[in-house]
């Protein structure tokens, strides 16, 4: 599902009706789940949670134990770098400050001790919260920390290595599992229960949705299933594909060649761009012979939740959607980009890639504007990916089509430097950038790639950069847990995706200016995700004591519990900006507007998963793993 921004509403009623019948019908082992906008009638389970009651010395709980958030004490599950900010956040009632210890876990020698600092009243989750900051303790080893009347925290780790060594390997996993087009194979996947048949190989020759472009069909094969469901989408996709390939621009040595569990690994080029070119396929194969590109393709109906078997799936009627002009230029800067990072180990599909992505350029260019919105004609089976205007996207496209024109010595690079130049949103940096508003994505591959941009004018963006930075540390240091969305406002649909999004933009102003405060900001955005929440959860699955164990895709549920979901995919996370199934909560305060565990069939408000939210995982993961001596002075990557 797209970032900050939820599939808009769909003619829900007797369609969306008859798409539940059929998903029910479909699945024998599960509830079943037709997809779609608000108001959906699709079967959910509760979102309940276990109550809370009294902990060990017959403290009364917060209310947010009351409602299954656990543990008072709430910390970062993995741990924390010897130089890094170690701040605990404890829920209590108490209007002065409480003493805390750090003990050894296992033999309970007190190694540290204080009292805590009184936050007071949470906006985004209602807690009353203290901070228990215990950073001068450089110390490495295993520990738990105790509050008084608060109790105890789960046991974490000091380290003076790096903290999530597989994370960044285990998130691009991801991508593999949710390959379309080819076998997925056991021996790549966490768990073998996984493997299983290509889903839609008949993606080799889709048909146009009503004929839009006539009897020709469409070649969209070799793609990732988007989110939970199976459609392709490529305005989604550009983002999750840049994300990817501005990590190589930036870290070419992240994720290098055999160090994947994928097909094409020891053959010579970066793993991680295997994978992006790989799930990139299908994207020339989006533009007919001539005009727009189709905005996406997808099933005619909703997928069953879980499909009763591969063969069920790929039978389902599937078409290419009505052309839109975002989607051109995502395919213009998507295969701009992926050309531009391929070059030096593939020439031959580089060139090819340049070809296609002037073509689609002139094509965005040539034509009348055509947004997608919810009054186009179109299948049920898929989101909208609305979106009313794309001055944005242009630029994002002028930007990758000018970098890699410079780096080819192309004659057209003077024609896309300024359409770059020329554009109101030129050097334009906002933490809110997402699939719908991709501006930013276009200024920050200005300042990865090599060009000849006037230096004052890269200054500036970096200037806007460190402003930006800025802005979200001030917002993450004024909430009661360490994350960097205000409290004073509602949370969005994939609100994590906004975290590790920002600890993108933390990362990349670290990297311009050496700046550490963005990269201890950084770390205290992961400490939200690893557990020092309002929740007390880990919304990256298999990572943490209390971690989320299962989330809205069809694949994985359809063999949970007997395989668990695999290690490193990021949940959606809390969100009360639009709740339209039935397992999300809809009377709790933001940052407790998630649902409950094995609820992911309903639950998909807050419970997807998606590329363009993994991908910024990586980023994240990849980066905090490469700058781990900053903070423990040892310059060790382990």
């Amino acid at each position: 599902m797209p970032a900050n921004r939820p599939r808009p509403p769909r003619r829900p009623h007797a369609r969306a009706a008859a798409a539940l019948a059929a998903g029910l019908a479909l699945a024998a082992l599960t509830p079943q789940a037709a997809e779609g906008g608000p108001p959906s009638p699709r079967a959910a389970d509760s979102g309940r949670q276990e109550d809370g009651g009294s902990d060990k010395n017959g403290s009364k709980k917060d209310s947010s134990e009351k409602d299954g958030s656990g543990a008072a004490v709430r910390v970062n599950q993995i741990g924390y770098l010897t130089g890094a900010a170690k701040v605990a956040a404890v829920v209590s009632a108490a209007p002065k400050p409480v003493g805390w210890r750090l003990r050894i876990h296992g033999s309970g020698a007190v190694v540290a001790s204080g009292r805590t600092r009184v936050y007071g009243h949470d906006r985004a989750s209602g807690d009353h919260v203290h901070h228990a900051d215990f950073s001068r303790h450089r110390t490495p080893g295993r520990y738990v920390l105790e509050a008084d009347g608060a109790g105890r925290s789960v046991p974490f780790s000091v380290r003076d290595r790096t903290l999530y060594p597989a994370l960044a390997r285990d998130a691009m996993g991801y991508f593999y599992f949710h390959r379309m087009g080819t076998p997925v194979e056991a021996r790549h996947l966490q768990h073998p229960a996984h493997a299983h048949d290509a889903l839609h190989p008949g993606d080799a020759s889709v048909p146009c949705y009503r004929r839009w472009c006539g009897k020709q069909r469409l070649d969209v094969r070799g793609a990732w299933a988007d989110a939970g469901d199976f459609g392709v989408y490529p305005v989604n996709h550009a983002l999750a594909a840049w994300t990817l390939l501005n990590l190589h621009e930036r870290d070419p040595r992240a994720l290098p060649d055999g160090s994947l569990a994928i097909p094409e690994r020891s053959n010579g080029r970066p793993d991680i761009l295997d994978e992006t070119a790989y799930g990139s396929r299908f994207v020339p194969g989006m533009l007919p012979r001539e005009g727009l590109a189709s905005h996406k393709v997808h099933n005619h109906a909703w997928s069953g939740f879980p499909p009763e078997s591969v063969a069920a799936e790929n039978a389902m009627k599937r078409s290419a959607m009505p052309p839109s002009t975002n989607a051109t230029y995502a395919v213009a800067r998507t295969t701009a980009h992926l050309s531009r990072v391929l070059a030096p180990h593939d020439p031959r599909r580089a060139a090819a890639l340049w070809r296609t992505a002037e073509d689609a350029w002139s094509r965005a260019e040539a034509r009348p504007d055509t947004d997608y919105t919810g009054a186009v004609k179109d299948a049920e089976g898929g989101g909208d990916y609305e979106d009313r205007g794309n001055s944005d996207d242009r630029y994002a496209a002028a930007a990758e089509l000018y970098l890699t024109g410079h780096r080819r010595a192309d004659p057209s690079t003077a024609a896309y430097r300024t359409a770059v130049t020329g554009s109101r949103h030129y050097r334009e940096i906002t933490r809110r950038f997402s699939w719908a508003r991709t501006a930013t994505t276009g200024t920050l591959s200005l300042l990865a790639a090599r060009n000849d941009l006037p230096a004052a004018d890269r200054d500036r963006m970096t200037r806007r950069l460190r402003a930006e930075a800025d802005r979200i540390l001030a917002v993450l240091g004024k909430e009661g847990y360490p994350v960097p969305l205000a409290g004073d406002r509602k949370y969005p649909w994939g609100s994590n995706s906004a975290v590790v999004n920002r600890i993108l933009l933390l990362g990349t102003a670290h990297d311009l200016t050496g700046d550490r405060r963005y990269l201890r900001g950084a770390h205290r955005a992961m400490d939200y995700l690893m557990g020092t929440n309002a929740l007390r959860l880990s919304y990256i699955t298999g990572y943490g004591e209390h971690s989320e164990t299962d989330l809205h895709d069809r694949w994985a549920w359809g063999r949970f519990p007997g395989a668990p979901f695999p290690r490193g995919w990021l949940a959606g996370g809390p969100n009360n900006t639009l709740v339209n199934d039935k397992a999300t909560p809809k009377d709790r305060p933001a940052a407790k507007s998630y649902a409950g565990p094995r609820t992911a069939p309903g639950a998909w408000s807050s419970k997807e998963n998606a590329v363009n939210w993994n991908a910024p995982l990586v980023w994240a993961a990849a980066f905090l793993d490469r700058t781990t001596g900053e903070l423990t002075g040892t310059g060790r990557r382990d």
